[in-house]
């Protein structure tokens, strides 16, 4: 299915390394769409855990995670980022599996923190290995194309989600969990398939996991990214609160915003994402998020003044803003992390980097439900004017950086594997 999929949206890679790559990326999202579906009910129907006792166990987590964030990228320095990416793949593998068995809250709770040392370690230590693997002029498209195929396995693994869900079974949502294990385990074999490459720390030598905070622009950076990142609270609670509390649009418009979301983000992922391979590109990219995010939410205030059908369409409006500035936002981060990240650090700049994402999803909830949508317009322009000035802010650093010399990257090793396939194919299993 993936396959088909990929191939109708003309994804093209750079050779066999970034196809199997691709590969592991599609079934590690596959198993997430079928945890993101369904865990929260399986915790409460299957494990008998109160509202309470889950939101406390997924605060532990976020905490947990943020706290082995930068950890974890030493980690990836000092092995080496594929080796990183296996050792991640079978550790979440295990918990998440563990998971499918819990019982009770202490049970919950000591899974949850042993998951969470490697919750947000998988995207720092990709981007690291797609830092070492690719060309400057290669990363941020194979990004685009990671970032097409994470949205597409989501996608697919939250439709087979709503089989097991559909069944009404302790088993059927056991195997929601067990089959998100499985697939980080499946990911790990293939990891190993991958060629190797830099990133791995000769003996004696240290850096400082503070090193990336301590560089200015690079903490520039790395907050103006957490202000952008709001744009995923905006979508998933701020717009559908929207659409039933401030305006006069069919309830139904809030579950419609996500698809047009989804489908729009998948088709346009790779080519809007063009022009960020160089400093100043990605600065533009960044600034273009931040002004696209800005008249999303003047969108949103304009919507909450007019009749029922202008007020639907001004939603899907908002979405599409929405989603330009998503694209940018991320295709702009990328550019700038890979070009101001030194060859030795990539791992510790990009979990440093991942800080921002991190923080917001802890933040990020009730900043926009408890605080921007009950501000009514005065909230959303104040949301516009930080989303202005974090994509101003990012465009300013774009302009003052200098990019961290790339050591060359031998295609030597993909034109071994050249034999193996064509360019044009996507390995992924049916």
């Amino acid at each position: 299915m993936l396959t088909t999929m990929a191939r109708r949206l003309g994804i093209r890679t750079t050779g066999p390394a970034e196809r199997r790559l691709l590969t592991t990326v599609a079934i590690d999202a596959t198993g997430g769409g079928l945890f993101l579906a369904g865990a929260t009910l399986f915790y409460s129907r299957v494990a008998g855990l109160s509202a309470g006792q889950i939101g406390i166990g997924l605060s532990v987590l976020g905490i947990v995670a943020l706290a082995a964030t930068l950890p974890n990228g030493l980690l990836v320095d000092r092995i080496g980022p594929r080796h990183a990416l296996i050792v991640l793949h079978v550790w979440r593998g295990v918990w998440c599996c563990a998971l499918a068995f819990v019982h009770s809250f202490w049970q919950f709770l000591a899974v949850l923190v042993l998951l969470g040392l490697a919750e947000h370690a998988g995207m720092p230590a990709l981007q690291a290995y797609v830092g070492s693997a690719f060309g400057d002029t290669e990363r941020v498209g194979v990004m685009a194309r990671v970032q097409v195929l994470k949205n597409t396995g989501f996608l697919v693994g939250a439709l087979l989600a709503a089989v097991a869900v559909g069944s009404g079974t302790d088993a059927g949502y056991r195997m929601l969990l067990l089959g998100d294990g499985l697939s980080f385990f499946v990911a790990a074999v293939l990891m190993t398939t991958v060629r190797n490459v830099g990133g791995r720390r000769r003996r004696g030598e240290r850096h400082s996991p503070l090193a990336p905070l301590k560089n200015l622009k690079f903490l520039v950076l790395t907050c103006c990214n957490g202000v952008l990142q709001l744009n995923l609270s905006v979508l998933v609670i701020g717009m559908p609160l929207w659409v039933t509390r401030a305006t006069e649009a069919p309830e139904a418009v809030a579950p419609l915003l996500i698809a047009v979301n989804t489908v729009i983000a998948i088709s346009l992922q790779v080519p809007l994402s063009r022009g960020a391979e160089t400093v100043p590109g990605a600065g533009r990219h960044m600034r273009r998020a931040g002004l696209s995010f800005a008249l999303m939410c003047g969108t949103l205030i304009v919507a909450s003044w007019t009749p029922s059908a202008l007020a639907a369409t001004l939603m899907v409006a908002s979405v599409v803003l929405h989603t330009l500035g998503e694209i940018w936002h991320s295709s702009g981060g990328w550019g700038l992390q890979f070009a101001l990240s030194p060859e030795a650090e990539r791992g510790n700049y990009a979990a440093a980097y991942s800080l921002g994402p991190t923080a917001e999803g802890m933040v990020g909830p009730s900043l926009i439900a408890g605080g921007v949508v009950a501000a009514g317009s005065a909230g959303w322009t104040a949301l516009a004017l930080l989303f202005l000035a974090a994509g101003l802010g990012a465009h300013a650093v774009a302009r003052r950086a200098v990019p961290v010399p790339s050591a060359p990257v031998s295609p030597s090793a993909d034109r071994r594997a050249e034999s193996s396939g064509k360019d044009g194919d996507l390995a992924i299993p049916h």
